[in-house]
């Protein structure tokens, strides 16, 4: 059985560096740190559509800045539970850019696209000889 009366007072206790979740969470913000950093700097095979790409850096500096957080919340050993409110706004704001503000702007450079290969292209003139 859960003691629900424990977890709530685990959530609201101050984080200390005697827990033992303490250095896990420390280490584990600054691996995602470079596992950012790295997803960032990946190239990708094929064409990127444009909106994508120009949406990555805001991605990575949003992750970036909340694992920064994250690490002074840690060092200020607020409630753990101050930590998973930021992780759930991180959350929000990645949802809201991939979920609502991408989807348009890649469906408009497709139609773009579409449009443009229906367009005939000029053709060269050839130069007469004399």
């Amino acid at each position: 059985m859960i003691d629900l009366e424990h977890v709530l007072r685990r959530l609201t206790d101050p984080f200390n560096p005697e827990s033992r979740y303490y250095w896990p969470l420390a280490a584990g913000a600054f691996i995602a740190i470079a596992a950012n950093v790295a997803w960032y700097y990946w190239k990708q095979r094929g064409p990127v559509p444009p909106p994508e790409r120009d949406l990555r850096p805001w991605a990575m500096w949003i992750n970036i800045i909340f694992l920064i957080w994250v690490l002074v919340l840690l060092i200020a050993k607020l409630p753990f539970l101050t930590i998973l409110i930021s992780l759930l706004v991180n959350l929000a704001m990645l949802a809201f850019m991939y979920l609502y503000w991408l989807p348009p702007r890649e469906t408009a450079w497709a139609r773009e696209q579409r449009r443009l290969r229906y367009i005939p292209k000029p053709e060269r003139r050839k130069r007469r000889r004399r």
